[in-house]
């Protein structure tokens, strides 16, 4: 499998994280090894350039936003993206109508194209993936466990930034940095600081995290 369609699974499912697999697809069945595909292994030393994403808004992931937002990246790597019954190619990063036999309404389909930038690794840049604020090389992460119920995960330090995911109960976490943020106000306690958990792939009010010190100890600033 390429590399970059590696990373933006790693992305999702950091984002997404009870996001359904269900129409996820990789390498391809006997069906898709009677025809040319993406799917396959063809290019070079036998890469699979092509994956599917489900369609699953429920848990967040709507294949439309993603697929919207992929072309507006302008994303060297994109061969191609399917979503809906249409398609955009990066030769105007237009939609156009798709007519093939699987109309990819359970999942979006991402192509990448057929040279070394495939197995770029390099994270991709949707909005909708949010900002990983690790600045690259090895990454400190510090474990602490929340409390309270239904705490919001959100994309950014802001208390209008998309929920991501929610904690129904008091939950450990692995903090990676910490930063400041839209102030939070609950149970008599006032704080800016926000810390991100990368497994959640967003950021928690540091109101919510089970330590008496406002601003976490041996933990990085964002």
């Amino acid at each position: 499998m390429a590399a970059s369609l590696e990373t933006l699974l790693r992305q999702l499912d950091a984002r997404f994280s009870e996001r359904g697999r269900l129409s996820d697809g990789g390498i391809g069945d006997a069906a898709h090894q009677t025809r040319d595909s993406d799917h396959n292994p063809w290019y070079g030393p036998g890469i699979v350039t092509a994956r599917d994403f489900t369609h699953d808004p429920a848990h967040g992931l709507d294949i439309q936003e993603v697929a919207d937002q992929l072309p507006d990246s302008r994303d060297p790597r994109i061969k191609y993206v399917i979503a809906n019954r249409r398609i955009a190619t990066r030769n105007d990063w237009q939609w156009g109508p798709y007519d093939g036999a699987n109309p990819h309404e359970k999942h979006f389909h991402l192509s990448v194209v057929a040279d070394p930038l495939c197995d770029d690794p390099q994270d991709w840049k949707p909005p909708v993936l949010g900002e990983t604020p690790d600045g690259g090389g090895d990454v400190t992460t510090t474990d602490f466990v929340t409390w309270g119920t239904g705490v919001n995960v959100r994309a950014e330090p802001r208390l209008d930034a998309p929920v991501v995911t929610v904690l129904p109960g008091p939950t450990q976490v692995t903090v990676q940095c910490q930063t400041r943020g839209d102030t939070v106000s609950t149970a008599g306690h006032v704080n800016d600081a926000w810390s991100f958990i990368p497994r959640l792939g967003g950021y928690v009010s540091n109101i919510f995290i089970d330590h008496p010190a406002a601003w976490l100890p041996a933990v990085g600033e964002c």
